[in-house]
């Protein structure tokens, strides 16, 4: 390996110094502290969302798609609506990144219809080619983002710590309704990042 002064670096410092570029870790996509990457998509009903409509407000994201169980059990259980009323200063959007060509898309109507049955009146915005959900590193639905008033990804994960749905509701820590009490009295929220479950986003 030549220097840039013209000599060349010994082979083992060489490769040492390979190997030591190829293990530094690579930033995370989605991960807390970052900026939330821009996006410009459709809901449903047609009408398109920017990230950058809502500056100044803090937005959650949550990862949906209708035929995974973990995404209708909490729509029957109204965990994301129940936190979304609560919190009526939050912007929420879902965001659905299954590809159009696999056998769990929904067209916009069919979503529609299975968001009214499930008292769903925040935007789903659609992602079929998934440039957004691989954007953030969403793995699975539901997966959470908050993103503060700066713009910057404070939260990354679950919706609780209840998985398997066994849990009273009393019982539960929801991450996410704890990052957003969090955020308003002007804290950082905590746990920041936590694994999040459900099905694999279907890309």
């Amino acid at each position: 390996m030549r220097t840039r002064f013209g000599s060349f670096l010994p082979l083992a410092a060489a490769t040492a110094l390979l190997l030591l570029l190829a293990a530094a870790p690579a930033c995370a996509k989605g991960a807390v502290g970052e900026t939330a990457p821009a996006f410009k998509l459709s809901d449903a009903t047609g009408k398109t969302h920017e990230l950058s409509d809502y500056s100044g407000k803090v937005v959650v994201l949550e990862w949906i798609n209708p035929n995974c169980p973990f995404s209708a059990r909490h729509a029957r259980e109204k965990t994301m609506t129940e936190l979304a009323r609560r919190h009526g200063q939050v912007v929420w959007l879902a965001v659905n990144s299954t590809s159009d060509s696999h056998p769990n898309y929904l067209e916009p109507a069919e979503h529609l219809a299975w968001n009214r049955d499930n008292g769903i009146d925040y935007a789903v915005l659609y992602d079929p080619k998934g440039t957004v959900g691989k954007a953030y590193g969403a793995k699975t639905t539901p997966h959470m983002y908050i993103v503060d008033e700066q713009g910057k990804i404070v939260y990354n994960g679950a919706i609780d710590d209840d998985p398997s749905g066994r849990k009273a509701e009393a019982q539960r820590a929801n991450y996410v309704g704890l990052g957003l009490v969090a955020q308003a009295a002007d804290r950082q929220p905590d746990p920041a990042a936590t694994k999040p479950y459900g099905c694999s986003v279907k890309y």
